[in-house]
């Protein structure tokens, strides 16, 4: 194989595109947009044991992420340090540069067609593509999706309400949460979702600021809105290509964190295409794919609880509970340790115990 068509320039295309490099392959990448990442959401890259197949561009990096504060139903349930570190990034800058160093040939404004296993150039031609990885994203994604809007805001110097940790504040009723991101300095991201329309939780976002002292008088830069791949993996192929990335339901169903998960994706979708394996066995085996399935199964659980039960449940968890499962990390010997210590989590122990 001497190249690898890649569709899409999201987490998942540069990640294909790295691993393609690697193997000696021309990536030869066709992205719809004008550039990547443009898809809005929360920029966090999580820092986690067993890492990246790729490397962060320095660039790319807003903020260094050193904790969380979390909240149930409006109540402060505890800071969480030293063991929830990681980065808001720059996706635009971050793809971008993972691609242009993986020698790629990018084609922006090339929208591909479905049925027909081509891509239309933005100067009028075509482009044949029959073997590589796609990744096109939440529109190929077959499973369960909820809604998110966010406010992009500004802050001043001494009106950064979240510094160099997140906010994440959880709504039994929603099944969802609320949640503030800081973003490149003097700006945040204040959003939320779940399961409600997007007007719904345009209002919850409005009323959630409003009771804020400190959101309330910033600068509203621009409001953003996207769909989220929650229902587990969807793995598969278009038009002969693999699915890799959200289009495969590489995003966790608890937290909607995609960039980690479709990054990982591509990479080793990319990497089995090319040395001749099974792409789809090699990304049914990931540890970040039991990741997903386990946290579906926990969502499913959650969701037929009542609103006291699922309250009573988040507030019993200790904080390396909560963090084990919201970065999909499901160590055996962490997390049954702490989910042993509350008595309001057995059920959720008892479902862990046989998944792992």
């Amino acid at each position: 194989m001497r190249s690898l068509s890649v569709v899409g320039l999201g987490p998942a295309g540069a990640g294909a595109a790295a691993a393609a490099s690697r193997l000696g392959v021309k990536p030869v990448i066709y992205e719809a947009m004008e550039k990547p990442g443009l898809k809005p959401c929360g920029r966090g890259l999580p820092i986690v044991d067993g890492g990246l197949p790729v490397s962060i561009p320095r660039d790319s990096i807003l903020r260094r992420i050193r904790g969380a504060r979390m909240y149930v139903d409006g109540e402060f349930l505890f800071e969480m340090k030293g063991f929830l570190d990681g980065y808001i990034v720059d996706k635009t800058v971050m793809l971008e540069a993972i691609a242009v160093e993986a020698g790629g040939e990018i084609h922006y404004r090339a929208k591909y067609k479905p049925g027909s296993s081509t891509v239309r150039l933005p100067g009028g031609g075509e482009a044949r593509v029959e073997q590589g990885v796609f990744a096109g994203g939440h529109p190929y994604y077959g499973g369960a999706k909820i809604a998110a809007v966010q406010w992009i805001m500004k802050t001043g110097p001494r009106s950064d309400p979240v510094g160099d940790m997140l906010e994440i504040h959880f709504d039994t009723e929603l099944l969802g949460y609320a949640y503030i991101f800081p973003k490149e300095e003097g700006f945040i991201e204040v959003g939320i979702g779940g399961f409600a329309t997007p007007r719904e939780l345009r209002e919850r976002l409005e009323s959630f600021i409003h009771k804020r002292s400190d959101l309330r008088e910033l600068e509203r830069v621009k409001l953003e809105g996207a769909r989220i791949a929650i229902g587990g993996l969807d793995l598969g192929v278009v038009d002969g290509l693999v699915k890799a990335g959200e289009a495969a339901g590489f995003v966790l169903p608890l937290t909607g964190e995609g960039i980690r998960p479709s990054l990982i994706s591509g990479y080793e979708a990319a990497s089995a295409l090319i040395e001749g394996g099974s792409p789809l066995e090699k990304l049914r085996s990931l540890p970040i794919a039991r990741a997903v399935s386990m946290q579906k199964r926990i969502l499913d659980l959650v969701a037929g609880m009542s609103v006291e039960e699922r309250r009573s449940l988040l507030k019993s968890l200790t904080p390396r509970a909560h963090a084990e499962i919201a970065l999909g990390m499901f160590r055996k010997h962490i997390l049954l340790k702490e989910l042993a210590r509350s008595p309001r989590a057995l059920s959720l122990l008892g479902l862990v115990t046989r998944l792992i």
